[in-house]
């Protein structure tokens, strides 16, 4: 694929932290879709650019944006994360490319696609059986879970000061965080997006485990 890369209308490219994006200018005018728009596409090339990026993407469809995260020395880190107009364009991109190689592929390892989980997984941590907090925690959790059954697919105890919770979406997410970041702050427990999916592969979201 060419490295050539033809802005749409209104479209920018910007370096935040560690991620290239192209992305719209104006999103007051143009806001982001739901997170299950979103697909992560692992084991790109090392130097893949975002230029080569976007146009694979749009081979699937209307692309929103397209974020790349950088690794060292100009390259990048191997992902990125596609986000359609259309959810339509997420199974066409899951379908047509995932465990296929790319010609500039620089490994022996297939493409990744799937739907992202990018700001869908959050990490409680700063519990404590000393105080007990863990049990407020818990029965909070569950609290949510009876009012809004459909948000979280699942949590799970990593060992006993964190939780791992998965949402169905990053909207569900930030209903969370805001009707329990007050109480949370009050038992001393503290919340934030995992996002590190790469290493965390012992995580599947198949059903609530209330323990």
């Amino acid at each position: 694929m060419a490295d050539e890369l033809v802005f749409d209308t209104n479209y920018s490219l910007l370096t935040v932290n560690s991620q290239i994006i192209y992305k719209p200018t104006d999103e007051r005018d143009d806001p982001e879709p739901d997170n299950d728009h979103e697909v992560y596409v692992g084991n790109l090339p090392a130097y893949y650019t975002i230029e080569k990026f976007v146009n694979f993407a749009k081979i699937s469809g209307s692309i929103y944006s397209v974020r790349l995260l950088k690794g060292n020395g100009g390259l990048n880190k191997g992902f990125g994360y596609i986000l359609y107009r259309e959810l339509a364009a997420v199974d066409i991109a899951i379908k047509t490319f995932n465990e296929c190689y790319l010609p500039e592929s620089d490994t022996n390892r297939p493409l990744i696609v799937q739907k992202s989980l990018r700001n869908t997984i959050m990490m409680i941590y700063g519990l404590s059986k000393r105080n007990n907090n863990i049990f407020y925690i818990r029965s909070e959790i569950n609290y949510f879970v009876i009012n809004h059954p459909s948000l979280l697919l699942k949590f799970e105890c990593e060992d006993d000061t964190k939780l791992f919770l998965s949402f169905k979406s990053l909207k569900a997410a930030q209903i969370f965080k805001k009707k329990l970041k007050e109480s949370f702050n009050f038992y001393g427990a503290k919340m934030y997006y995992f996002n590190d999916v790469e290493n965390w592969v012992c995580f599947n979201r198949n059903e609530i485990q209330f323990q």
